[in-house]
């Protein structure tokens, strides 16, 4: 071949793949008759100003949508499922500038914001936990946790679209609202006792009372993390002991306490974040636990997972703890769904009647980056 055609061949341009299409965006709601679903909190702590939740179908694993949660915020969801509120802050320079602090309406089905409410610049920029924003039990009002470091409550009133009160909580810390009266709620405070506030129908203070002493925080803290059905809520202390109260009425009382650990050998104590579950039918609660257990060993992640009968106090089961640090039942009791802190793996399982081995349904192998919560639609 001479030079000359050598080089011809060689210009020849290499013929072209069609174009593509062009990429049309657009947007989906989620299935409102399909209510399988887990609510991730993850507070993204390498870039906490961007948080999020992940949301996941638990029966296949399939991941749904995202809701942006800005600054460490906090969530909870209105009682008929069809709304989740975000109290959040937000910096004009994202990381720096102007503070901003909002409550968002977001609708569970679209993943968009309907709505949102300013809040006092005082709410606690603190990590994910379920008492820190709760709705009443009608509805109508949503209760932000403030720390500036002072404790008070924020109410904000839904219907008015506006924050309408401030209750100081000086000492007391969290959210625990009765079911049974529209605007109860109580707080755990650091002398050992409960406080309960009754709000009028206006949002404002209409009652406070204190419980007797319950727990003694220097000897055994009681774990902020509550489990609740209707008025009846279960704490866990540090060294292991599951208390059973009445925040129905106007005063805290208590109902019924487990040792969890009694002559058991191997310094077993409970730990974690979201560290037990209690199903919905008050029978029996899942708790992780650790053993070698020493004081500040009570964030580790589960060694075991053990389930007590509550009518009982008996522990009636114990499966390997996958490194759980937080877990939650489904609404209807079907599921259990766990989260690893060693690894951020997100395991639901199909729960399982008396004495039947429980089924795992999917395994998420990691729900988020730093996720730390689980609340469920159903």
């Amino acid at each position: 071949m001479s030079l000359s055609v050598a080089a011809a061949t060689a210009a020849t341009p290499a013929a072209l793949p069609p174009e593509l299409p062009p990429e049309t965006l657009s947007t989906s709601t989620l299935d409102a008759a399909q209510q399988a679903r887990v609510y991730v909190a993850d507070v993204s702590i390498a870039h906490i100003h961007d948080g999020r939740i992940r949301i996941y179908d638990p029966r296949d694993a399939k991941f749904l949508g995202t809701i942006s949660t800005g600054y460490v915020g906090n969530f909870t969801l209105s009682p008929k499922r069809d709304e989740l509120y975000v109290a959040t802050s937000f910096l004009s320079r994202g990381v720096h500038g102007e503070r901003l602090d909002v409550l968002e309406i977001h609708d569970t089905n679209a993943l968009t914001v309907k709505g949102e409410i300013l809040l006092p610049p005082r709410r606690a920029q603190a990590l994910t936990y379920r008492g820190l924003v709760r709705t009443s039990a009608n509805g109508r009002f949503v209760l932000v946790q403030n720390a500036t470091p002072a404790t008070s409550i924020t109410v904000v009133d839904l219907q008015e679209r506006k924050a309408v009160a401030e209750v100081q909580t000086p000492g007391c810390w969290g959210l625990l609202p009765a079911a049974s009266h529209a605007t109860r709620f109580s707080m755990l405070c650091g002398d050992g006792k409960v406080a309960t506030v009754t709000l009028d129908e206006q949002g404002q203070v209409a009652d406070r009372q204190l419980s007797e002493k319950l727990f003694d925080a220097d000897a055994d803290a009681w774990f902020h993390h509550a489990e609740q059905i209707g008025d009846r809520y279960w704490f866990v202390s540090f060294k292991g002991t599951l208390t059973e109260l009445d925040l129905g009425g106007p005063a805290a009382r208590v109902r019924a306490k487990t040792d969890l650990v009694q002559g058991l050998k191997g310094g077993w104590r409970p730990g974690g974040y979201q560290l037990f579950a209690v199903h919905p039918d008050g029978r029996y609660a899942v708790v992780a636990m650790h053993d070698k257990g020493v004081e500040g060993s009570h964030k580790r992640p589960a060694t075991e997972l053990w389930t007590f009968d509550l009518q009982t106090g008996k522990r009636v089961a114990k499966a390997p703890g996958l490194g759980t640090a937080a877990m939650t039942f489904s609404r209807n009791g079907q599921r259990l769904h766990t989260l690893s802190g060693v690894n951020g793996e997100m395991r639901s399982w199909q729960w399982p009647q008396a004495g039947v081995t429980p089924k795992l349904l999917s395994v998420v192998k990691r729900a988020g980056e730093s996720a730390l919560l689980l609340e469920t639609q159903d």
